[in-house]
């Protein structure tokens, strides 16, 4: 059975992704870091941030509202601190979260000639914070300005991680994939609010959140499959995957890789019993290659 996964010349092992935020710095959990198809680091901004006040997290089994805020150590520490200490076979994605269009240009010049670093991911998804974020990802003109920018600045892979919150995510990826950009990753968290009645206030210390989980598989695998057919390079699903099956979905629908989220903050070996589940399914259905399955979606 070959599960690898081929995005241009880069290679996976296999189609699972760790999503940013759910692993850290990937300092800890290495076993599964190094069995997964590949790994992007929390959210590194220019200077240090704190995140956003608590509660943070709201969840249930089927949803989770987080409100982080990308509270990260920041370029500096993080190139001198923490990139030396990363040591997995896995390929490393570091997500840049830039609060302005040339914070991307500061994060890409201080580590694209970092070894270790595979590629970047270009964060213009995240609801979690009052600027930069989601702003830049709904506009196609912005998306088109950073991912040119990073593409003008690198030769390393660059994946842009875009939103569907109040705005058409087809235009905005087709804006990434004419720039240059080497993936898109479809599509982060969904905008929430959960409300404290007993104080008639916001639950989550940062007011709004970001909604993952199960509840936006449906969603994803809509936008996966709508943006598959709208550019031509490849397109990463981000949202809602909790078993080998939901992998399978969204190979279907058109997405080369899935990143496993949420469900790392509950279960940090769910990747190993989701890729043990696709294993087994591909083995019932009688597939060899893995890469068969994508954009194989009948009847629509």
């Amino acid at each position: 059975m070959n599960l690898e996964v081929f995005l241009g010349k880069s290679r996976f092992r296999n189609p699972l992704v760790l999503a940013s935020g759910t692993f850290g710095y990937g300092l800890t959990y290495t076993d599964v870091i190094d069995r997964v198809g590949a790994f992007v680091t929390k959210g590194i901004t220019v200077q240090e941030r704190v995140g956003n006040p608590p509660p943070r997290i709201w969840d249930t089994k089927e949803t989770v509202v987080n409100s982080v805020g990308l509270e990260n150590v920041g370029l500096k520490r993080f190139k001198e601190e923490i990139l030396p200490e990363i040591d997995i076979s896995t390929p490393l994605y570091v997500n840049l979260a830039g609060v302005t269009i040339d914070d991307f240009r500061i994060l890409i010049e201080g580590l694209r000639d970092e070894e270790k670093v595979e590629g970047f991911e270009l964060n213009l998804s995240c609801p979690n914070v009052k600027e930069g974020g989601a702003a830049l990802g709904q506009s196609a003109d912005r998306v088109r300005k950073v991912a040119s920018l990073a593409r003008s600045l690198t030769t390393k892979s660059i994946w842009v991680k875009l939103t569907s919150n109040f705005c058409d995510v087809r235009e905005t990826a087709a804006a990434a994939a004419d720039a240059g950009a080497d993936a898109v990753v479809i599509v982060n968290t969904l905008n929430a609010l959960i409300i404290d009645l007993a104080n008639r206030k916001p639950f989550l210390g940062g007011g709004s959140g970001g909604l993952s989980g199960p509840a936006i598989k449906p969603h994803v695998l809509y936008m996966v499959h709508q943006v598959s057919k709208q550019v031509d390079i490849p397109v990463i699903a981000s949202g809602g995957a909790g078993c080998g099956t939901d992998v399978v979905e969204y190979l279907l629908a058109g997405a080369s890789l899935v990143q496993i989220g949420s469900i790392n903050l509950v279960d940090p070996q769910a990747s190993l019993r989701i890729l043990k589940g696709l294993e087994g399914w591909l083995k019932r259905e009688g597939i060899v290659c893995v890469s068969e399955l994508i954009g194989r979606l009948e009847g629509i």
